[in-house]
């Protein structure tokens, strides 16, 4: 019963579409930039958090490749620390599809407060707090930041995109979820809202 949860057939365009919207939207973030490499607003990890959980591990390839293409552009990080950022990148998004696939989140009612916690906090907040350390690490070794402020800006990135998953990518999947289950647009066949 799982395997066929999860195993849905979607639209072609969810291969196609996470790598377009990932991608324009690492560039639609220069607003909110703060220094080389880090955003307030970082919007393809937020997109790709909602993503992930609708289209799989499909998703993870738009992260990885907007985090390239706008890292070369931007980050001043050698060839290496750019191929690094975006494998962080990638982890980050897909530690989210990793909770809710394996602890079965999708499964829970999330209409109640305590299950819609337990799914933000696994599903987002634990994945940022992992590929933010590594996110940050890549960014301290490559000198983009110094080791001194590690602490003080690695605690800024993870409270920046915590902050920013609670304010758009839960509602976003929240709002959204029972639309496109509805429409046969994503992996699981009951929507956790319905």
């Amino acid at each position: 019963m799982e395997k066929q949860e999860l195993t849905r057939q979607i639209p072609w365009w969810t291969w196609v579409a996470p790598i377009i919207i990932q991608t324009m939207a690492r560039f639609t973030g220069p607003f909110v930039f703060i220094q080389p490499g880090f955003y307030l607003i970082y919007l393809p990890y937020l997109v790709g958090s909602v993503f992930v959980l609708w289209w799989g591990p499909r998703v993870v390839l738009g992260a990885g490749l907007a985090s390239l293409i706008g890292s070369m552009s931007g980050t001043h990080l050698d060839s290496t620390g750019v191929i690094l950022l975006a494998l962080a990148e990638m982890l980050k998004v897909y530690l989210g599809w990793w909770f809710w696939k394996y602890l079965k989140i999708y499964q829970r009612n999330l209409k109640r407060a305590g299950a819609l916690f337990y799914f933000w906090f696994m599903a987002f907040v634990i994945p940022n707090v992992i590929g933010s350390y590594i996110l940050m690490a890549v960014l301290t070794l490559g000198g983009v930041f110094t080791e001194q402020q590690f602490l003080q800006d690695y605690l800024q990135m993870i409270l920046a995109d915590t902050l920013m998953t609670l304010i758009i990518s839960l509602p976003v999947f929240i709002f959204m979820s029972h639309w496109m289950t509805q429409r046969g647009w994503v992996l699981w066949r009951k929507s956790p809202f319905g």
